[in-house]
């Protein structure tokens, strides 16, 4: 599996980071041949090594309390090692348990397990005490190092992405009443926004433990805010172009796209334009209102427009509300104020929990590895062991995709490193190839993971030459362990529950169908004046996620030993999206006029617990039920009601039209508006009810045992 090479323009690269990590090498190893020791110089460097190795998951975001923590991670490893130091048994069973501690709790990893089998592995340079705190020493220069107030740590690949994602939803408001834009092509751009959006609610989640920006959270709020109404405008500009073809052109809705564009483009710009002009699309409405007549067609696109003029309201609202906080992140040299983040309570843990299940291959692979070291005493041993540590992943999926990135890199980094050995290089041409290798390492890693195995194999083998010189033999013997290791890591996930995500389909699907139902439910409390919009798309951005947990399940089956995911659960996730697409837009209506008691609530409610009797059926692999037909008969009463309206409105109208005086209070606007809009919201519910049916169909379908 080969990874593409990386360019410039990519906003993954970390090219400063790369820089910053090289320097924590390079400053000891200069150091030590300054004075005199090499030696010295080589270990400081090792220990800033595997701090630095830590920080490549969240390069702008770490902080250095974690770092530190790294540090004694690093003094426990390395006082293990030299203390089991020719003790192979005992070492096979405390660096297991490392292992597996490290498994289960993220921020431990596999730090203090890697440092053990490097200290206990290798002759020390040094005496042990020296040598454990020179290490500590490196790790605590690398955590001070890393964490200064760099230009690429203030945030900047934070506001990269979030003028991207500006960028992008100015190409989808576009979209939006293009008539040349068909269905396939919209659903593509929102696709794209949408991921856009992932990336940055991603990128946060890794400073939410110890780092966040209030300007990006204010700035990533108001974009999500504005994906969600373009999602809606889009709804109702289809209704528009299919009841009133020439309307749109009769009040500009073309200049209002136009604006509604150019305002998302000039919102993260560097350079923005001094004003951008903003159509007052509610005045053309009024305007227009004013010189046509009041029939019926007139009335519904009149309701119609005033709603697109009410989404079209709140994009620019959510721009101009936040306007302050996109000024502060692009100023130049100014950092935003950082909040600590409240830590999570982690759940309880089980045997069927994933995290024990991942630190129980941890455990069992590496002891498998360990007891493979004591018995047949490899030359290089500890790389068997590390190679194991580095590849088990969560998931089988997961860690044939690492075994192969990991092969592929050590194979390449072994074989340039053997070349490097063989000509016996003197110390000051090893500082400058260790400090090239450890900058593409760090400033690659977060590109794609072989680059990181590649410059990384060269590094390390480079600096233990420049401690203790080595030969050829030591890449040859990590290139043998590597692929040795990365065997030991697929045998483990292959035979130790190696169907995951296969066995956990059916729960993923049956809570993203409970969590489509939530929405639904906390949307008839909206329509009912009970809620607020805020809670509701709440529950849309956590439908959302759940979504996107089966979407990444169904890949990792892809790569599961006879793991096969139902056709069905594809066509279940577009309908699902489909699902999310209407409640926006009836979020978009109930916003600011709930519709009260009446059939739209109580036809939510149906819809809600028809999500949720399709979500019992795929846990419990039975054929879907369809409930009582709460769902047809709200409709119908929804449909009465709207006649009821328009029959009321014509009444109105004739009166005002045949009775001499001032027009009376009900014959006014508002209620015109209430008519065309119980109709829009008719015709949403219909479309709503049409997607829930297909993504119940389906997800059922996928999961039915076979009569």
């Amino acid at each position: 599996m080969l990874a593409r090479a990386p360019r410039l323009e990519d906003p993954r690269l970390a090219l400063g980071f790369g820089l910053t990590g090289a320097a924590c090498l390079a400053i000891p190893l200069l150091t030590g041949l300054l004075t005199g020791h090499p030696a010295g110089g080589a270990t400081v460097g090792l220990g800033a090594w595997l701090v630095a190795g830590r920080a490549i998951a969240n390069p702008a975001g770490v902080r250095t309390p974690y770092l530190l923590g790294v540090v004694l991670s690093v003094g426990v490893g390395t006082s293990l090692g030299v203390l089991l130091a020719g003790s192979g048994w005992l070492m096979v069973a405390v660096a297991s348990a490392l292992a597996g501690l490290g498994g289960l709790v993220r921020p431990i990893g596999v730090t203090p397990a890697l440092t053990l089998l490097l200290t206990a592995a290798n002759p020390l340079p040094l005496d042990p005490a020296p040598h454990t705190g020179l290490q500590l020493l490196g790790g605590l220069l690398a955590a001070v190092l890393l964490t200064l107030p760099w230009p690429w740590r203030r945030t900047r690949p934070i506001v990269t992405m979030l003028g991207e994602a500006a960028d992008t939803l100015a190409g989808l408001a576009e979209a939006v009443a293009d008539p040349a834009v068909g269905q396939d092509e919209w659903d593509g751009r929102r696709r794209t926004a949408s991921d856009a959006i992932a990336e940055i609610r991603t990128a946060r989640a890794r400073r939410l433990r110890w780092e966040r920006s209030r300007a990006a959270e204010d700035v990533a709020f108001a974009l999500r805010r504005v994906f969600h109404e373009i999602i809606a405008l889009r709804g109702l500009c289809d209704t528009l172009a299919r009841r009133a073809p020439g309307a749109a052109d009769e009040v500009g809705l073309g200049d209002l796209v136009d604006s509604l564009s150019a305002s998302l483009r000039a919102y993260l710009a560097e350079c923005p334009p001094e004003q951008v002009p903003v159509v007052d699309f509610g005045d053309r409405v009024d305007r227009l209102r004013e010189r046509g007549t009041c029939g019926k067609r007139e009335m519904v696109v009149l309701v119609l427009l005033r709603q697109i003029a009410h989404s079209a309201g709140r994009i620019q609202t959510a721009l101009d509300g936040s306007a302050e906080a996109a000024r502060r992140l692009c100023a130049p040299g100014l950092a935003p104020a950082l909040d600590m983040a409240t830590l999570a309570v982690p759940p309880p843990l089980a045997f069927d929990d994933p995290r024990v299940r991942h630190a129980l291959r941890v455990v069992l692979g590496t002891a498998f590895a360990s007891i493979g070291i004591v018995l047949f005493k490899p030359a290089f041993p500890h790389w068997l062991v590390i190679a194991v540590l580095v590849t088990i992943q969560p998931t089988y999926g997961e860690t044939r995709a690492r075994v192969w990135w990991r092969v592929g890199g050590s194979t390449a980094g072994g074989l340039v490193s053997a070349a490097i050995l063989h000509v016996a290089p003197g110390h000051w041409p090893l500082v400058a190839l260790i400090g090239v290798s450890a900058a593409l390492a760090f400033g690659l890693a977060p590109t794609h993971h072989a680059y990181w195995a590649t410059f990384m194999t060269m590094c390390v083998l480079l600096l233990l030459d420049f401690q203790v010189p080595q030969t050829e033999k030591i890449a040859e013997s990590r290139v043998v362990l590597t692929v040795i290791g990365g065997v030991i890591a697929i045998a483990c996930t292959r035979l130790l529950w190696p169907r995951g995500e296969t066995d956990r389909l059916a729960e993923r699907v049956g809570r993203m169908l409970d969590s489509h139902a939530v929405v639904a439910r906390a949307l008839a409390q909206l329509a009912r004046g009970r809620a607020d919009a805020e809670r509701a798309e709440e529950r849309i951005r956590k439908a959302a996620v759940d979504a996107e947990m089966v979407a990444a399940a169904l890949d990792y089956i892809a790569k599961e030993p006879g793991g096969a995911a139902p056709g069905a659960v594809d066509e279940a996730l577009e309908a699902a999206q489909r699902v999310r697409d209407d409640l926006l837009t009836l979020i978009s209506v109930f916003r600011d006029e709930p519709t009260g008691a009446g059939p739209v609530p109580d036809v939510l409610d149906a819809v809600a617990g028809h999500l949720r009797a399709a979500a019992e059926a795929v846990r419990g692999r039975e054929p879907y039920e369809e409930p009582a037909a709460d769902v047809g008969r709200g409709l119908a009463d929804d449909a009465a009601w709207v006649g009821v309206q328009a029959e009321r409105r014509l009444t109105e109208l004739e009166t005002s039209a045949t009775e001499p005086g001032p027009r009376p209070a009900a014959s006014e606007p508002g209620s015109g508006r209430a008519l065309l809009r119980t109709a829009a919201v008719d015709q949403a519910l219909r479309s709503l009810d049409a997607d829930a049916v297909r993504l119940c169909a389906a997800s059922a379908g996928a999961f039915a045992a076979p009569p």
